[in-house]
């Protein structure tokens, strides 16, 4: 496997890796790492077309992927609408792919897309086949990574960054018991879908 490794089972790739189109721009604007609050929780309702179609089975699978999520929203932009996708990986481990990464605004979320980061789940979660097991089992890998991105965004194959230290300081109402929003906390939507909505109360921002 390539990309970085962050903590066991979770992998990152820039776009380098999954092989943005350099014809078409990161869009968004620059935003201060300082801006950043909250995190927002989607799905792309883009499965995978084989027999596991919430599980992705190699880098192939998620880089072809990726980039059609460049092109999927020309009404967005032509450019991937979230901060990170991220990918539940046969046989475990969780493959977050930077979109429009963590320096620029997104679009997302209307009202936060300068101060949320969006991370979209890849598949479909309201419909589609997947165990509930296996979402559950990625969380605290997306723990990890959030607790990362606050505390330790650095990485010399990566970029070098300055910690996000007020992200997780806005989180969703107390009676959802979840420290990050969904994308149906602020819109009228199924996203992120049933099956990955009943996982989020687990997720933090890497606190044990």
């Amino acid at each position: 496997m390539g990309g970085i490794a962050i903590a066991p089972g979770l992998r990152l790739y820039p776009r380098s890796a999954w092989g943005a189109d350099a014809r078409l721009p990161r869009l968004g604007h620059a935003v201060s790492r300082e801006a950043w609050t909250s995190v927002f929780i989607h799905h792309t309702v883009m499965p995978d077309r084989d027999a596991t179609p919430n599980l992705w089975e190699g880098e192939a699978e998620i880089f072809a992927m990726m980039r059609s999520l460049q092109r999927a929203r020309p009404d967005l932009g032509l450019d991937v609408p979230y901060s990170f996708v991220a990918f539940l990986m046969a046989g475990g481990g969780l493959a977050i792919c930077e979109g429009r990464g963590e320096d620029r605004s997104g679009a997302h979320s209307v009202g936060y897309n300068g101060s949320g980061i969006g991370i979209a789940f890849a598949g479909d979660f309201e419909n589609g086949a997947v165990a509930q097991a296996e979402i559950a089992a990625r969380m605290p890998m997306l723990s990890a990574f959030l607790g990362w991105l606050r505390t330790d965004a650095s990485h010399p194959d990566y970029r070098r960054f300055v910690p996000m230290r007020r992200l997780g300081s806005r989180r969703p109402p107390p009676e959802t018991g979840r420290a990050v929003f969904a994308h149906c906390d602020i819109k009228a939507t199924a996203c992120p879908g049933k099956k990955l909505l009943a996982c989020l109360g687990a997720v933090t921002f890497g606190e044990v």
